[in-house]
């Protein structure tokens, strides 16, 4: 299923959606971008894992000059509008997540993208092919929704995330749109999507968090000296 199959938008229109569908979109991206301050090298290679229309990724490249952007989307239209946007930097890649080859980068990017994988052992997988894929200091970059715990709070958050749809597409749409999302993508407690990056390998900082979404930072250490 295409990403604007799945949104029941049409593909042209996703970059204005997108904003009415999720909330705090450009703040989160923003604050992802960010985050390559703590970068510990240069950065030659970005590697972006569903990249649809390539937004989060032109951010990190305008911070990092001359960076060569690789995109891996089972969509091939939203790939072609990311072509757009960054232009002959960006190199496209029509494959899955899970099977796609990972080539030796030094950012590894995410926007909302990873909840597609609906088990927590093949986001773990996921993340140790990037681990083994970033250079030492290398950087992952995951933006997405995280939910909270505790059933409570987590009730809360998704009442606050109701209300945000209500007021662009209606109460009963609201309803409906988060309904259907719930039966096709898998939203991990924080925690745990904390917990997965650690078993990869990486030293994790949580940069960003408002109710059901948070933006993580998870570094590659560089070696210690004599290893």
């Amino acid at each position: 299923m295409s990403v604007a199959t799945h949104l029941g938008i049409e593909t042209k229109d996703y970059d204005r959606q997108i904003l009415t569908f999720i909330p705090h979109y450009a703040e989160m991206l923003d604050a992802a971008a960010g985050a390559l301050e703590g970068l510990d090298r240069e950065a030659v290679r970005l590697l972006d894992l569903g990249t649809g229309t390539g937004a989060l990724a032109a951010r990190c490249a305008a911070r990092l000059k001359g960076v060569e952007v690789v995109g891996i989307d089972s969509d091939g239209a939203m790939l072609a509008l990311a072509a757009r946007r960054l232009g002959r930097r960006f190199r496209p890649v029509v494959d899955r997540i899970e099977t796609a080859r990972f080539p030796a980068c030094d950012v590894v990017t995410a926007s909302f993208s990873l909840h597609h994988i609906p088990a927590p052992e093949t986001k773990r997988e996921v993340f140790s092919r990037a681990f083994a894929a970033l250079r030492p200091g290398g950087l992952l970059l995951d933006v997405d929704s995280m939910v909270n715990a505790d059933p409570r709070r987590q009730a809360r958050d998704y009442a606050v995330w109701r209300q945000y749809l209500a007021a662009a597409h209606g109460r009963a749409a609201a309803a409906r749109i988060l309904k259907s999302w719930a039966a096709e993508d898998s939203y991990f407690p924080l925690d745990l999507e904390t917990a997965l990056l650690r078993d990869a390998g990486f030293a994790v900082d949580l940069v960003w968090r408002r109710d059901a979404f948070a933006v993580l930072a998870a570094s590659k250490p560089r070696r210690r000296a004599g290893r």
